[in-house]
């Protein structure tokens, strides 16, 4: 029953469905919870005997931990339900071990994982137990998202960091040795850089200049959440989380093999990406990354609704911001040739009209991504 909520809440979030993937998801975590599946003991104690019904039943709880935290990432909470209670679960084996249905390896457990760079002996841990920690990052992320606190925020910075730079040279990348994409690992690196944007996009002064970004993903209205000698380094560490996953678009595979979950963190890139693209008049690689983004967008929309509900609404805006970048670059030119100095900068305190892409994306509360995420389209000034 748990297993059949958590397939069933993936498929209502893949429709658009937000509110019922939330309850679904919220009923399959609280049934986990009071079975004890939480627990070390879960599995042998309920797998009869079965190393493969056993490593189902560790998988089962390890990936409903991992979809309710990035459910309450985009419903902005502070924490999720899973996290709430102790993990003791084994971590799960390779995806390709646990599909060959053979002998599966002895699992390791979180405290080992945790230790595993300080252990005297080098050992082999799944693509799925870091994907695992790409998760327990992104609930410290949400942990601090409103504290003000620069040390609280360094540490959790230190953490993301750490996750790139402790992977395993055969996991440096998402494609595997083999040439094929770790759909698993992928996931991983995705979690990753959507918390950094999470984490620092608030922070910075990408958004903080424009009122009506006061519901976009992580923005909120009348906070300016960092000081504004470290709000550049925020906007860098944002924009780059954000060309990171326009790579991960770029990753040539067949789009069914992705999470739906997926279209979600190509919005938070788009959304960086026009911002950087915004206040800097326009750059050719933003284009071209949020260009990338749309076609993807576009082509997962053949198998999750979601996809085309927020493909709409991402091009409106990219068009209006990649239009008024044009003009601004236009204007630069033309000044440059009659002798007038002019910054390349787009001043968005003294342009009102180029705020006016944003205000495609003043979302409505408690609907997930803020109106991006609804069911039925959103049409400019709807919301």
């Amino acid at each position: 029953m748990v297993q059949a909520r958590l397939l069933f809440a993936i498929a209502l979030h893949a429709r658009g469905e937000a509110m019922d993937a939330t309850g679904m998801m919220q009923a399959a975590v609280n049934l986990a919870i009071e079975l004890g599946m939480n627990l070390r003991n879960f599995a042998t104690a309920h797998g009869n005997g079965n190393a493969i019904l056993e490593e189902s039943l560790r998988r089962t709880w390890w990936e409903l931990y991992v979809m309710d935290g990035y459910l309450a990432a985009l419903h902005k909470l502070p924490s999720f339900r899973s996290n709430t209670v102790r993990s003791e679960v084994l971590l799960p084996c390779e995806e390709t071990v646990y599909a060959s249905a053979g002998c599966l390896p002895q699992p390791s457990s979180l405290e080992q994982f945790d230790m595993r760079l300080f252990a005297d002996e080098d050992i082999h841990f799944s693509s799925f137990a870091y994907r695992i920690e790409a998760a327990r990052i992104l609930a410290r992320v949400l942990s601090v998202a409103a504290s003000q606190n620069e040390d609280q925020v360094q540490v959790v910075d230190n953490a993301l960091a750490g996750w790139m730079h402790g992977l395993p040279q055969d996991k440096a990348d998402v494609v595997n040795v083999y040439n094929m994409v770790d759909e698993v690992l992928f996931q991983g690196h995705m979690i990753i850089h959507c918390a950094t944007i999470y984490l620092h996009l608030p922070r910075s002064d990408l958004l903080n200049t424009l009122p009506v970004t006061a519901n976009i993903v992580c923005a909120e209205r009348g906070r300016h959440m960092a000081p504004a000698s470290t709000q550049r380094s925020h906007s860098v560490k944002a924009t780059n989380a954000s060309k990171e996953l326009s790579n991960l678009a770029a990753v040539r595979v067949p789009v069914q093999k992705h999470t739906p979950f997926f279209v979600c963190g190509l919005v938070l890139g788009a959304i960086v990406q026009l911002s950087a693209c915004s206040a800097n008049a326009g750059t050719e690689q933003h284009r071209d990354r949020v260009t990338l983004i749309i076609g993807l967008l576009k082509s997962l929309s053949r198998n999750w609704a979601i996809s085309g509900h927020v493909l709409v609404q991402v091009k409106k805006v990219a068009s209006e911001v990649l239009r008024t970048s044009t003009l601004a670059t236009s204007a630069s030119v033309g000044n440059q040739q009659n002798g007038t100095d002019y910054d390349s900068g787009i001043s968005m305190q003294n342009s009102p009209d180029n705020t006016s892409w944003l205000s495609m994306l003043n979302m409505v509360e408690n609907q997930e991504f803020h109106g991006l995420m609804h069911a039925e389209p959103i049409y400019p000034g709807s919301v």
